[in-house]
Parts: C-alpha cells; sequence; structure tokens
C-alpha cells in the first residue's frame, strides 16, 4: 500500500513571518486611518472657527491697520526733505544689499529646489495599480479599495510623497510562491509598516500641533465663555472698534491745519457696552 501524500505545503518560516506582518501592517494602516480623520476633524473645525474669526472681527483688524498706515503717510509727508532723503538713501542700500546677496548665493552654485511631483500622474499610475475592478477575490477588492480610499485622501492633502510610497509599495504581480519573491515581499511589508508608523506620529505631532495653536485656543476660549454667557469674539470685536475710533481720532487731528496736542482718551468710552464686565486679556491678537 502507498503513502498517501498531502496536498497541503507547510508554510516556512518565511511565509509565517509574512503572515503575520501583513496582518501588523493592515492594523499599523487602520490607527494611521485614525489618526488622520482625528487631524482632518480639528481641521475642519479650526477652519470653521477661523471664518466666523475673520468675519467677526479679523476685518475690523484690516479696517484699523489701513488707518494706522494714514496716520503714518500723514506724519511721513511732514518729514524734511532731508530726513526722506536719507530714507530713500537706507531703502536703496537695503536693496543693493539684497541683490548681493542674491548674486553671491548664485555664484556658489546653490542647487536649485526639485520641481513639486505631478500629482494627479502619480495618482493616474497608481490607480492603475491598485483600481478594486482589478481585485481577484472579495479579500483583495476589499484591500484595494482600502487603498483608493487612502491615495484619494493623499491626493486631496497634496502629499505627493504619500503617493510615491504606495506606488513603490504596492506590487500585486509578486509571487508568494516563490522563495525569494517572499523574502523580497517581507522586507517590502517591514519597510511599509516602518513609513505607515512614522507617518502616524507625524499626524498625531500635527494634531497636537493644531491643538495647541492659538487660533484652538481661542476657539477654546470661546467656547468656555459661551458657557458663561458671554460672546467672546463680540467682546474683541468692540474692542478693535474702540482703537479704530481711536486712530480716526488721531488722523482727523493731525490733518488739521490747527491742529493741538490731543487731549487725554480713555479707551473704555469708545467701546460699546459689550465690554462693560472687566476681562482679562486673551493674548497676542490674530491678523
Amino acid at each position: 500500500m502507498s503513502k498517501s501524500t498531502s496536498i497541503f505545503r507547510a508554510q516556512t518560516p518565511e511565509e509565517t513571518e509574512l503572515a503575520h506582518k501583513s496582518r501588523e501592517l493592515a492594523a499599523v494602516r487602520e490607527v494611521l486611518a485614525q489618526r488622520e480623520r482625528e487631524l482632518e476633524h480639528l481641521r475642519d473645525q479650526l477652519f470653521s472657527f477661523e471664518g466666523r474669526y475673520i468675519r467677526q472681527v479679523g476685518v475690523l483688524y484690516r479696517q484699523l491697520e489701513e488707518w494706522e498706515e494714514r496716520i503714518a503717510e500723514l506724519l511721513v509727508s511732514r518729514e524734511s526733505p532731508e530726513d526722506r532723503a536719507a530714507q530713500l538713501l537706507k531703502s536703496q542700500e537695503e536693496s543693493m544689499a539684497a541683490e548681493i546677496d542674491a548674486m553671491v548665493a548664485e555664484s556658489q552654485g546653490e542647487a536649485p529646489q526639485e520641481p513639486a511631483l505631478d500629482l494627479k500622474a502619480l495618482f493616474r499610475e497608481l490607480a492603475k495599480r491598485i483600481h478594486p475592478d482589478f481585485a481577484t477575490d472579495h479579500h483583495d477588492e476589499r484591500h484595494r479599495t482600502r487603498l483608493m480610499a487612502q491615495a484619494n485622501e493623499a491626493l486631496r492633502r497634496e502629499d505627493a510623497a504619500a503617493l510615491q510610497r504606495m506606488l513603490n509599495g504596492h506590487d500585486p504581480s509578486i509571487d508568494l510562491s516563490n522563495p525569494a519573491a517572499v523574502r523580497a515581499e517581507l522586507r517590502r511589508v517591514k519597510k511599509l509598516i516602518r513609513e505607515v508608523q512614522q507617518d502616524t506620529a507625524a499626524a498625531a505631532a500635527e494634531t497636537e500641533a493644531l491643538a495647541q495653536s492659538e487660533m484652538a485656543k481661542l476657539r477654546d476660549n470661546t467656547t468656555a465663555a459661551a458657557l458663561h454667557g458671554r460672546d467672546l469674539l463680540a467682546e474683541l470685536a468692540a474692542r478693535v472698534k474702540g482703537r479704530i475710533g481711536m486712530a480716526m481720532r488721531r488722523f482727523e487731528m493731525e490733518s488739521s491745519p490747527n491742529r493741538r496736542p490731543a487731549p487725554p482718551i480713555d479707551p473704555e468710552s469708545l467701546l460699546s457696552a459689550e465690554t462693560s464686565t472687566p476681562r482679562k486679556p486673551i493674548g497676542r491678537r490674530f491678523r
């Protein structure tokens, strides 16, 4: 009686490790996707709040700057011809110094910056390789669908480096029955794991930096103030309006042919009733 032979081949150690690393890669990709969703959510929140801030306060700061520029121009027009000539000479010297620096940099043969990668070309080439229409089975289709979602997100972020990594890393033609191909695929998967972990750390760091930004702190302060019935942006707007009123008054007095020293001005008298409650300063203003 002949010995029966098994139709199943035991996995080699490399194949076992590859299966394990493939699962690890899927897991770290899920973590990266979660971190990127959190980052995108925070970006959207801050973008929305920034728009509200610009509409209520930012436009007033621009008006204040315009009045301050008018005052500065008025004061400059009163300078003596000697002062204006000295200022012109200083400006010309600064311009010449900048030109000399540019010439020196050019003579030293500084390498020009590399042109930006063509995002659409990268995306099209990547889509040819990972599109779900080319899937061999249901599992492969789900995997390709996730890859396409990541590629679309990278395109939206204009992240050429991420698209290039995906393009370099994905090769569906690998023959896993070939030991050499298995070893090469294992090296590739390990490299991808490291890159995904680096991307995850970068996304987490960017999220933390955004959360600690001045706009995020102002949003948090505004939210906290709203819980106590205060509109912090309205209060800030009222203060800027007061400063605009002061600037307009100064411009009017400086423009008068019979100008006199300006009397002391109480800034609070120029504020609206919204600012009647004592407040602590918020910090550096936004531009």
